[in-house]
Protein backbone atom coordinates (compact mmCIF):
# COMPACT_ATOMS: atom_id res chain seq x y z
CA UNK A 1 0.00 0.00 0.00
CA UNK A 2 1.20 3.48 -0.84
CA UNK A 3 1.48 6.29 1.44
CA UNK A 4 1.17 10.16 0.85
CA UNK A 5 2.83 12.64 2.34
CA UNK A 6 0.54 14.59 4.83
CA UNK A 7 2.77 17.48 4.90
CA UNK A 8 1.49 19.37 1.53
CA UNK A 9 -2.01 19.20 2.95
CA UNK A 10 -1.26 20.38 6.57
CA UNK A 11 0.85 23.32 5.07
CA UNK A 12 -2.41 24.04 3.10
CA UNK A 13 -4.38 24.24 5.86
CA UNK A 14 -2.29 26.05 8.64
CA UNK A 15 -3.17 28.75 5.88
CA UNK A 16 -6.09 29.95 8.01
CA UNK A 17 -4.91 31.86 11.03
CA UNK A 18 -7.72 29.97 13.15
CA UNK A 19 -7.06 26.44 11.77
CA UNK A 20 -3.29 27.36 12.86
CA UNK A 21 -4.23 28.64 16.23
CA UNK A 22 -6.57 25.12 17.33
CA UNK A 23 -3.11 23.17 16.03
CA UNK A 24 -0.88 24.50 17.84
CA UNK A 25 -3.13 24.84 21.17
CA UNK A 26 -3.35 21.12 20.63
CA UNK A 27 -0.03 19.98 19.60
CA UNK A 28 0.98 22.21 23.36
CA UNK A 29 -1.72 20.21 25.27
CA UNK A 30 -0.98 17.03 24.07
CA UNK A 31 2.50 16.68 22.47
CA UNK A 32 5.96 17.51 23.81
CA UNK A 33 7.71 20.97 24.09
CA UNK A 34 9.86 19.18 20.72
CA UNK A 35 6.55 18.34 19.03
CA UNK A 36 5.16 22.21 19.53
CA UNK A 37 8.87 23.96 18.06
CA UNK A 38 7.85 21.70 15.23
CA UNK A 39 4.23 22.63 15.11
CA UNK A 40 5.88 26.48 15.22
CA UNK A 41 8.01 25.60 12.29
CA UNK A 42 5.06 24.15 9.89
CA UNK A 43 2.95 27.40 10.88
CA UNK A 44 6.18 29.33 9.39
CA UNK A 45 6.70 27.24 6.31
CA UNK A 46 2.26 27.55 5.98
CA UNK A 47 2.99 31.01 5.97
CA UNK A 48 6.80 30.89 3.95
CA UNK A 49 7.57 33.33 6.40
CA UNK A 50 11.32 34.56 5.59
CA UNK A 51 13.08 34.15 8.95
CA UNK A 52 15.04 37.68 7.95
CA UNK A 53 11.49 39.47 7.70
CA UNK A 54 10.21 37.73 10.48
CA UNK A 55 12.81 38.16 12.49
CA UNK A 56 13.58 41.94 12.18
CA UNK A 57 9.43 42.55 12.80
CA UNK A 58 9.28 40.30 15.78
CA UNK A 59 12.25 42.37 17.43
CA UNK A 60 14.64 39.55 17.89
CA UNK A 61 17.76 38.20 16.07
CA UNK A 62 17.68 35.87 12.91
CA UNK A 63 19.83 33.35 15.00
CA UNK A 64 17.52 33.97 18.18
CA UNK A 65 14.53 32.30 15.66
CA UNK A 66 16.70 29.55 14.56
CA UNK A 67 17.93 28.72 18.25
CA UNK A 68 14.17 28.79 19.54
CA UNK A 69 12.92 26.78 16.60
CA UNK A 70 15.88 24.05 16.28
CA UNK A 71 15.20 20.75 17.75
CA UNK A 72 17.27 21.28 20.79
CA UNK A 73 15.70 24.73 21.32
CA UNK A 74 14.35 26.03 24.83
CA UNK A 75 13.04 29.24 23.99
CA UNK A 76 11.48 31.87 26.42
CA UNK A 77 8.12 32.48 26.46
CA UNK A 78 8.57 35.95 25.22
CA UNK A 79 10.10 34.87 22.41
CA UNK A 80 7.60 32.65 21.00
CA UNK A 81 5.17 35.23 21.42
CA UNK A 82 7.05 37.51 19.47
CA UNK A 83 7.36 35.14 16.96
CA UNK A 84 4.11 34.37 16.58
CA UNK A 85 2.47 37.31 17.10
CA UNK A 86 4.09 37.96 13.40
CA UNK A 87 2.22 35.48 11.76
CA UNK A 88 -0.98 36.43 12.87
CA UNK A 89 -1.33 34.01 16.29
CA UNK A 90 -1.02 34.94 20.06
CA UNK A 91 -1.24 32.58 23.14
CA UNK A 92 -3.74 32.71 25.10
CA UNK A 93 -5.08 30.44 28.24
CA UNK A 94 -8.55 28.71 29.47
CA UNK A 95 -9.52 27.12 32.47
CA UNK A 96 -10.44 23.68 32.59
CA UNK A 97 -12.99 24.13 35.02
CA UNK A 98 -16.04 21.60 34.28
CA UNK A 99 -19.81 22.87 34.35
CA UNK A 100 -21.64 21.92 37.15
Amino acid sequence: MRTRDFKPSLLKRLKDPDYAAGYLADVLEYESQQAFLIAVRNVLDARKANISKLSKKAGITRQTVYHALSKDGDPRLSTLTQILKTVGIRISFDSERKAA
